[in-house]
């Protein structure tokens, strides 16, 4: 089946091995970018032929992270469509069929030769100083040898046959490369059941699926050289190559699937907003041309080039992920923050479960359910102060539980007595139980005339009042704080405060 005439279609093909880490989304978000402002497909095959890894829970990830970050996709194991099936374990007969193609065409002969005579082979290449490279041994078997040899059921993987000679292909990122071909030997594309090793699937599969275009990590320049001879050999165009520069952790490694801290749900479990992570992705190796460092979605789509894709590594900045998504959390309406907090707290068992059954994910008893909009007053006061919504439990608790916890020692007013500082809390205690808090410029001009009265820097009194109502030393404005717990909320501390301080 033929895709319709200049049409542009791009495809990501992770393998549910591990949960999807930021590498493979970047590579997925500049397939979707390019795919999305072409017009063009975007396809979500799942390469799952490696048995004893998959797991079915590693596929649904890869569908949720890939759905979380708004990349949608036109064809894929979910959706189906034209070139299915999509997963490459369907696909077995057709690889068989294409891999008898090269039977027949002279490209592909069989090897008997064993793990250990091959590791032997390698010895001797390293003794020698040598790359390490298939001799050859099984090329020019007889016929008769290699049908006799078979029928005694001795297994015999598959071998491409290569030719000493330049091999060419022009780089959507790098440009033009060439390889000397006759520095890799001769390669296996199959094994002795005739299932395809990764580099034959590859081919087969992009070619069926009539893939136009493949950008993916440098790291597979190596493959594309061998995919490229046999896209010539069965007679086949080749797709328009591109190679980003890989993602690299503090280390300087390859991110993999085994640094967990940088897996697309861990970060959406972290509290990371989707728009933040595929900006900062984004430019991790892509250059806009200018000095703009926010970008939504459809500014990425209109904005993104192949062309300015940088050729260097780029290093992950766990800290610049973090300005970006403090960022973006303030710049949400305090409405649509609120939701997506609202959300993420509930997910994480945060709040108190209808039938009351302890919980939580955050070191603490879950808090009872507030009202929405005593939540959303809440969120408004932090909104400045949180990076991630994982966060929200360290700022905002002490809006939401009966008691708070503060230190005694903190109760105390700086240069005063525990007595005198009792007794300051109860005064300011006996104005808010007459007195609305909710107006702020009042609270204000008591609490500053009171601390006048005393003698004391207003400072000195805010201090106690301030861990007396929250139980931190670190919260939003005094008066702003006061306004949102309300006058109830806010005596009832103090009395409790007091108490603590009289012993």
């Amino acid at each position: 089946m033929a895709a319709e005439p200049g049409a542009r279609r791009f495809r990501i093909a992770p393998s549910p091995t591990g949960s999807i880490h930021v590498g493979t989304a970047r590579t997925a978000l500049y397939n979707w970018l390019l795919a999305r402002q072409s017009g063009g497909s975007f396809v979500l095959r799942v390469e799952d032929t490696a048995r004893d890894r998959n797991r079915p829970e590693y596929e649904r990830a890869i569908y949720s992270g890939l759905a979380w970050l708004g990349l949608d996709w036109d064809e894929g194991p979910d959706v189906g469509g034209q070139f299915g099936p999509y997963r490459q374990s369907e696909r077995l007969e057709l690889h068989r069929r294409h891999l008898q193609r090269l039977i027949d065409r002279g490209h592909v002969y069989r090897c008997f030769c064993s793990r250990d005579q091959l590791a032997e082979e390698r010895k001797a290449a390293q003794r020698a100083k040598l790359p390490p490279r298939y001799s050859g041994r099984c090329r020019n078997l007889p016929e008769s040898e290699v049908e006799s040899r078979l029928s005694a059921g001795e297994p015999a993987s598959y071998r491409f046959k290569v030719a000493a000679r330049n091999v060419e292909f022009d780089d959507l990122v790098l440009g033009g490369l060439r390889e000397d071909a006759g520095l890799w030997g001769d390669f296996i594309v199959a094994r002795s059941d005739g299932s395809p090793v990764y580099n034959f699937a590859v081919v087969a599969d992009d070619h069926d699926m009539a893939i136009t275009h493949v950008l993916r990590g440098a790291d597979h320049i190596s493959n594309t050289f061998k995919q490229v001879v046999m896209y010539e050999a069965l007679g086949w165009d080749c797709p328009r190559f591109g190679h980003i520069p890989l993602t690299l952790n503090a280390k300087r490694q390859k991110l993999s699937k085994r640094d967990g801290s940088v897996s697309i749900q861990e970060y959406r479990d972290q509290g990371y907003l989707p728009e933040a992570v595929n900006n900062f992705i984004a430019l991790l190796g892509w250059n806009p041309g200018d000095e703009r460092e926010f970008f939504s979605l459809s500014e990425l789509v209109s904005e993104f080039s192949a062309g300015r894709i940088n050729r260097a590594n780029a290093i992950f900045d766990q800290e610049r992920l973090d300005w970006f998504n403090g960022n973006y959390v303030r710049g949400l309406p305090i409405s649509e923050l609120s939701r997506r907090a609202w959300e993420y707290l509930e997910g994480c068992g945060y709040f108190e479960p209808p039938n009351g059954t302890p919980g939580g994910e955050f070191g603490s008893e879950p808090v009872k359910r507030p009202a929405r909009e005593y939540f959303e007053s809440a969120l408004a006061l932090e909104q400045e102060r949180i990076r991630r919504l994982s966060d929200l439990p360290g700022v905002i608790s002490f809006f939401f539980r009966d008691q708070v916890d503060p230190d005694p020692k903190l109760l105390v007013a700086r240069r005063q007595s525990p007595q005198a500082s009792a007794d300051a809390l109860a005064k300011v205690a006996d104005w808010t139980e007459q007195n609305d808090v909710a107006d702020q410029t009042l609270t204000e001009e008591f609490l500053r005339g009171m601390a006048e009265e005393l003698g004391w820097k207003a400072g000195i009194l805010f201090m106690p009042i301030r861990m007396a109502i929250t139980g931190s030393r670190a919260t939003p404005p005094l008066f702003a704080t006061m306004a949102v717990l309300g006058s109830g909320r806010v005596s009832s501390r103090l009395r409790a405060a007091v108490k603590l301080l009289k012993g």
